[in-house]
């Protein structure tokens, strides 16, 4: 029976803490700091979670765009007709001598 009395004692004793501290400014103040870090921790969590569907995204895409080779068009050329050479006039026959 003795240490159910040693042991209710320390849960008194424990309790009185907590109940002062609990009534403490400081201990108010230093809660509601705690709380207002949790909130903008969740909050970055949320936009990062938001980031990292996007990045995931992009990089689908990336790997989509690196599948496929980038190719142009090929222009069809047809080739040029020649000009035809613009006939020469025919040389005269020099007389001979």
């Amino acid at each position: 029976m003795a240490k159910r009395t040693v042991m209710s004692q320390l849960a008194s004793a424990g309790e009185e803490a907590l109940g002062k501290l609990a009534q403490s400014p400081a201990t108010r103040n230093a809660l509601q700091g705690a709380m207002n870090v949790k909130d903008r921790v969740e909050k970055v969590v949320r936009g990062l979670d938001g980031m990292e569907k996007r990045v995931a995204a992009i990089e689908k895409r990336l790997s989509a765009l690196e599948k496929t080779p980038a190719k142009t068009p090929a222009k069809k050329t047809t080739p040029r007709p020649r000009a035809k050479a613009a006939a020469k006039p025919a040389a005269k026959p020099t007389p001979k001598s």
